[in-house]
């Protein structure tokens, strides 16, 4: 489960993503389960996220176009 505090992704206790580094975010959507494979890429580096639902994909790009405007 994501949740979003001020700029910052969180994944559970997994991990914090700072939304304001992310240059630019690539996606596929996976035709046999529906999911959407995400790519949010930071300088050289990437991090990669499945997300279940396209109100999952509208939530984290309204997030990320509203901390990058």
């Amino acid at each position: 489960m994501l949740e979003y505090d001020g700029q910052f992704l969180i994944c559970g206790d997994k991990w914090v993503i700072d939304l304001k580094k992310v240059n630019f975010i690539t996606l596929k959507q996976n035709w046999e389960d529906e999911n959407y494979h995400i790519k949010l890429h930071i300088g050289t580096k990437e991090v990669r996220l499945i997300l279940e639902s396209e109100e999952e994909l509208d939530t984290l790009r309204h997030e990320w176009i509203k901390i990058n405007r």
